[in-house]
């Protein structure tokens, strides 16, 4: 049976279109009319949904069973800790992160952010709306969470996990490459990532007093927006899940 992908949200009996290149495929190449049955996935479950309605290009069905529940992903998680960026690059980082497969995202105000956290507080609703769209979007059935954005001295980590900060300061530090041929992978991960002008040194005393380990990548240097995506995606890759 054909599996169609609708991005929000469904219950059963809800009248639904299907998207025009789906629609397309059902009239011209799967040639199915009213009161076949097709099988509709969402973020969160499968259902069953029958086609009750086909004019032009558009076709319309009603959600009559949910076969069941995606099942949630249980694995090791990845926070990315994120110094305050500007609207749009911030904006752009979450909604990468959600499609990356991000656990959990917590905006921190640093000595250097571009914002600080009553500013930030203002945006947290439309973080919200950002997160649930691109989690939809992307099908990923383990929701990202975005945390309410907090100053760097609130901030406090699990003490077994792995805690990398990316610092390109004069400060002890690994390459990325090193550090993950001692990390547990078994263990979750925290990331921090500072802002364009880096963490200040009391940042850096606030990080060693939570156990962060200091890394450094090699190549290009990347911007505040993209170094999170780059890392995060680099643990995935490593854990198989990506």
């Amino acid at each position: 049976m054909n599996t169609f992908y609708i991005k929000h949200k469904v219950s059963e009996q809800d009248i639904v279109h299907l998207s025009d290149s789906d629609s397309e495929f059902v009239i011209r190449e799967l040639k199915l009319d009213i009161e076949d049955i097709v099988q509709i996935e969402t973020y969160e479950a499968f259902f069953l949904a029958m086609i009750t309605d086909i004019e032009g290009n558009s076709v319309e069905i009603e959600i009559r069973e949910k076969v069941k529940d995606k099942e949630n992903i249980q694995g090791v998680g990845i926070t990315l800790i994120q110094s305050l960026v500007n609207r749009s690059k911030f904006n752009y980082f979450l909604e990468k992160s959600v499609e990356i497969g991000v656990d959990r995202i917590i905006p921190i105000e640093s000595q250097y952010s571009l914002l600080n956290k009553n500013k930030a507080l203002k945006e947290y609703g439309l973080w919200q709306k950002i997160v649930k769209d691109a989690t939809e979007q992307s099908r990923n059935i383990k929701p990202t969470s975005i945390e309410k954005p907090i100053k760097i001295d609130e901030l406090r980590v699990e003490e077994r996990e792995n805690k990398i900060c990316l610092a390109t300061e004069n400060v002890k530090s690994t390459t990325l490459k090193e550090y993950m041929k001692v990390a547990n992978i078994n263990k979750s991960f925290t990331v921090a990532i500072g802002p364009e002008k880096g963490w200040s040194s009391d940042d850096i005393k606030s990080f060693k007093k939570l156990g962060f380990s200091f890394i450094k990548l090699n190549g290009n240097i990347l911007r505040t927006e993209s170094s999170g995506l780059v890392i995060t995606s680099i643990i995935k890759y490593l854990k198989g899940e990506i």
